[in-house]
């Protein structure tokens, strides 16, 4: 199955209720295809848990956006559901990602360096199987519900209820991501530059990007083409920098838990963790140095591609 990025057949001109419909049915599909395979198979391909991850937020981006068409009983429901199940899945995926990125790390493929990659290994392979735990548990918790609500939540949807009220879906469209759009630049001229604000601009990034894959039809192709991409690479680079200080904290405590309670087994592993936890400390200098240049090419994309004006013409 596709990881259901896309949503054919939307156009601007449609009524509100019927987009909502279209894409709430759509959303909840992926996240009830993939949330049996991470809970039964995600150790034969992790990219199930991913999937799942990705899914859950996609569908939570749609509960945002038609937030306003639905009981909020049953909206309210739907979302406690998908939380669940996306904290579960974000945390199994963690340990994937940490697991799967150990064998390339310089620092532990030396002779010096494996007696870490064995310790690292086997503690994350701990912390993974304690994750499909919770994920499992999550999935026993909220599927069930889940799968009601998410069946039944597209035929309670009704007319826009709200200030301001949408004529249509490109309307909507137009209002929703042209506010959205319009907080990311703002942050980007700010040029952020320590974690916690690079983060908060990724998460914009995420809004933007997912509410893109649900209103692109009704803007033109560059949207899709230009400013799409766009966005995906930022949340990539920006990722990749808060990887590196939530991996910096983790690893920096488990090295005082080493030392605390096992400390003849920590001159053994100093040599690779330590190292690691260098490759790591890099990272983001080198991540905020590779933002910056996107920040530019950002802000003059969207000055030279006149967005805010290709948003107006929706409306018009």
């Amino acid at each position: 199955m596709a990881d259901g990025k896309w949503i054919e057949g939307l156009a601007p001109e449609m009524e509100v209720p019927v987009a909502a419909r279209e894409v709430l049915i759509a959303r909840f599909q992926v996240v009830r295809h993939f949330l049996p395979l991470a809970v039964v198979k995600s150790y034969q391909d992790p990219e199930f848990v991913h999937q799942l991850r990705v899914s859950t937020r996609r569908a939570a981006a749609a509960l945002r956006v038609f937030g306003d068409c639905l009981p909020r009983k049953h909206l309210k429901a739907a979302k406690d559901s998908l939380r669940m199940i996306r904290r579960a899945a974000a945390d199994a995926r963690d340990w994937d990602v940490f697991l799967l990125a150990l064998p390339n790390a310089k620092s532990l493929t030396s002779a010096l360096g494996k007696p870490a990659l064995d310790f690292l290994s086997g503690y994350a392979m701990g912390e993974r199987e304690a994750a499909q735990a919770r994920l499992v548990e999550a999935s026993n918790s909220a599927s069930p519900r889940f799968s009601e609500e998410s069946e039944h939540l597209p035929e309670f949807v009704h007319d826009f209820k709200g200030d301001n009220s949408p004529d249509s879906f490109g309307d909507l469209a137009a209002s929703q991501l042209g506010a959205l759009l319009s907080s990311l630049n703002s942050a980007a001229r700010k040029s952020p530059t320590s974690p916690q604000e690079l983060h908060q601009l990724r998460i914009l990034g995420k809004r933007v990007r997912y509410s893109l894959e649900i209103f692109v039809d009704c803007f033109p192709d560059f949207f899709k083409e230009s400013l799409y991409p766009a966005v995906e690479q930022v949340q990539e680079m920006l990722g990749e920098i808060q990887d590196a200080a939530v991996g910096l904290v983790r690893l920096r405590g488990l090295r005082d838990h080493i030392k605390k309670t096992i400390p003849a087994e920590w001159p053994r592993i100093r040599k690779g963790f330590e190292g690691l936890m260098q490759s790591m400390r890099a990272k983001i200098p080198a991540g905020r140095k590779a933002f910056q240049k996107w920040r530019k090419g950002w802000l003059e994309l969207v000055e030279g591609l006149k967005v805010e004006t290709a948003l107006a013409v929706v409306t018009a």
